[in-house]
């Protein structure tokens, strides 16, 4: 997303490399949500100097939001840990546990997990399009 929207951050795309599995691999929260709602708060957040707009905190709050909502209506949840479970026909498969990953492999929880990552960040770069184009209208 940062090269689609000329953002390049190298220092933000190393910090987001502890989101995967989940934050650090723990399964929590999904790291490409987290990821596309960094994305979304280069474009709606606030300033430094802002720091105590408390509207403007709110009001950039509201795009993150609706992009949670239409994660967990896609995907379930927004916690790795069930949407692998999702992912794995209702089943959970440990990827550290050599049986598991093999199974994992079968059921294609890897590239659903990519097509997650994909799916996410086209819906947040459809977000940010749409509000590029508002500010040009305004």
């Amino acid at each position: 997303m940062q090269d689609v929207f000329d953002m390049r951050d190298d220092k933000l795309f190393k910090a987001v490399s502890g989101l995967a599995g989940g934050v650090g691999l723990m399964e929590d929260s999904c790291g490409s949500l987290l990821g596309a709602s960094m994305m979304l708060g280069l474009i709606y957040g606030r300033e430094r100097e802002e720091i105590d707009n408390y509207d403007k905190l709110i009001s950039s709050s509201v795009p993150v939001g609706r992009l949670y909502k239409w994660f967990e209506k896609e995907f379930g949840s927004a916690i790795c840990h069930n949407v692998r479970t999702r992912f794995g026909g209702g089943a959970y498969y440990d990827f550290e546990i050599d049986w598991q990953r093999e199974i994992a492999e079968e059921e294609h929880i890897f590239e659903k997990c990519s097509e997650l990552c994909g799916k996410t960040a086209a819906r947040a770069a459809e977000m940010i399009w749409d509000a590029i184009e508002a500010e040009k209208k305004k």
